[in-house]
């Protein structure tokens, strides 16, 4: 059964954000929502009967929630998080899977931010959390949800734009514990970097296939190898998901060039055939001039 939600975070009397976990009795507290004042209940005994580490307000105001202090709380050590990333200069990867074709990806959110803005002003809406690249173009928008899921004008408006929407959600005060976990598998990015799925994010991802010089394991003739490399807003990765295009750039490069089907992917790749032995050439080796 899922625990209810409690008050585990408040402003100390500097104003900075403090988990229950790190409070101590008998300093001063404020709500983060409503600013009104809070007790820490904090016991030492633990086991059955006895609630969990919380805040409570002397006087509770009808527009203050613990849903409320989550998703700001959240935010907030989530936007510190972020900006300490950037400071330091450190990548910061995530996985997702794609809501459409399923696929499975992985990259650094922050390969191409430069600045993390909160409640930014795109004028249509206001994301929870903004990610800018160095010419201040929005390029991520980050949606904390606890109990409202974005509007759909939203969603239209960062499509719309090419803006990666990121959307995760709270479900338990424990979250506030798991901020970093939380951004590194959000529950959903609207971005895909699989060329035939329909939600593939052409505008921007860039290819280009990638020739790698090595030699015949039988007869040591020279030989080559093929890739594709994907750049996008997250990193990049090489691929042996060929496109139709691409493959027949390569087979204009030689007439030794045979195409299978690839036991990974699934799909087509061009290979190159040792003339002597008529071994293809799989393996990587030194990388001659991209085609």
């Amino acid at each position: 059964m899922q625990k209810k939600l409690l008050y585990t975070a408040a402003l100390n009397a500097q104003g900075a954000l403090i988990r229950v976990a790190d409070a101590i009795k008998g300093s001063v507290f404020t709500c983060p929502v409503c600013s009104e004042r809070l007790i820490l209940k904090k016991s030492e005994r633990t086991g059955k009967g006895t609630r969990r580490p919380h805040f409570s307000h002397l006087q509770l105001t009808s527009n203050c929630t613990p849903e409320g202090v989550l998703h700001y709380s959240f935010k907030k050590l989530l936007v510190a998080h972020l900006e300490k990333h950037l400071t330091e200069n450190r990548p910061l990867e995530f996985a997702w899977a794609c809501s459409g074709c399923k696929s499975k990806m992985s990259g650094n959110l922050l390969q191409h931010a430069a600045k993390v803005k909160e409640e930014f002003d795109l004028s249509s809406c206001r994301p929870d959390i903004a990610l800018l690249d160095r010419n201040e173009n929005v390029i991520a928008a980050i949606e904390v949800v606890v109990t409202h899921a974005p509007e759909e004008t939203a969603i239209h408006f960062y499509k719309e734009r090419g803006i990666v929407l990121l959307q995760i959600n709270l479900s338990s005060d424990n979250d506030l514990n798991e901020v970093e976990a939380r951004v590194s598998r959000p529950d959903s990015v609207d971005y895909c970097m699989n060329r035939v799925c329909s939600s593939y994010s052409a505008s921007t991802i860039k290819r280009a296939v990638q020739a790698a010089r090595t030699s015949c394991g039988r007869c040591h003739s020279p030989l080559e190898s093929y890739r594709v490399l994907v750049r996008s807003l997250f990193g990049e990765h090489s691929s042996l998901s060929f496109s139709n295009d691409e493959i027949d750039a390569v087979k204009a490069r030689s007439n030794r060039i045979a195409v299978i089907k690839d036991s990974g992917t699934h799909e087509p790749r061009p290979v190159f055939t040792c003339e002597n032995c008529k071994r293809l050439a799989y393996m990587y080796g030194r990388r001659s001039p991209r085609l």
